[in-house]
């Protein structure tokens, strides 16, 4: 990826995101977000900040406190509104809810893990390095056990029909920490210290929860597309 995306960033012909629209990107998906208050989540909000310094002003923060987070997959285009009671975002939290359920019930023995953690978990992840995609500076992570892929293809069972989205699993799992929306201030430097990290380890995650999140532009010093919690009403 660095490889194919650093000329394309040099030259400035790197893809630039754009505030989302009614059938676009950023849809209603499932994630994986590491505790803001973990010493990876503050070492990618550094990183970010970093990265951001050389990028220039408004390019999406995503690696920020809060927002960094790993995919497990979008589950359609996007839509600018969706009503509490909408039948398929219901459909979707039902299957999270499935894919995140455990067996037990109660009793001796029972699981007693906090709702929203599924057997087996926490999932946890080695941030490895950062690199260069055509339109995001992302940091690889790596599993470190087998959490993470057992709940997302048991995530695409409970969906059955409704995972039409996306058909195959991912097969690389990461953390944006930048989205590039315009022109890079200083994109040599940028590829410079993006190129010296990309075999730098930031550390380890345990990550408890899945959330189905809906994402909304956020402005200011540290603009990113900031991801809400869907709660069906």
């Amino acid at each position: 990826m660095f490889t194919l995306a650093a000329p394309r960033i040099a030259a400035g012909t790197h893809h630039r995101e754009a505030v989302p629209g009614e059938g676009g990107r950023w849809p209603l998906s499932v994630v994986l977000r590491p505790d803001p208050g973990t010493a990876l989540a503050r070492s990618l909000d550094v990183l970010t900040q970093e990265a951001a310094a050389l990028a220039g002003p408004g390019h999406w923060q995503t690696g920020q406190l809060g927002s960094a987070h790993l995919t497990v997959r979008a589950l359609e285009p996007r839509r600018e509104h969706i009503p509490t009671n909408d039948p398929t975002a219901a459909r979707y939290r039902s299957a999270l809810t499935r894919a995140t359920s455990r067996p037990g019930g109660g009793g001796a023995g029972a699981d007693t893990r906090p709702s929203g953690e599924p057997a087996g978990w926490p999932a946890s992840f080695r941030v490895t390095g950062l690199t260069l995609t055509p339109g995001t500076i992302m940091a690889c992570a790596e599993p470190l056990d087998p959490a993470a892929d057992t709940f997302s293809d048991r995530l695409t069972t409970e969906l059955g029909p409704d995972a039409w989205y996306e058909t195959t699993r991912r097969d690389i799992w990461y953390l944006n920490l930048l989205h590039f929306t315009g022109d890079i201030a200083r994109p040599a430097e940028l590829i410079d210290w993006v190129a010296s990290r990309r075999a730098t380890p930031y550390g380890t995650v345990a990550v408890s929860n899945a959330e189905l999140v809906r994402a909304e532009l956020a402005t200011g010093n540290r603009p990113h597309m900031r991801l809400v919690e869907w709660v069906s009403g």
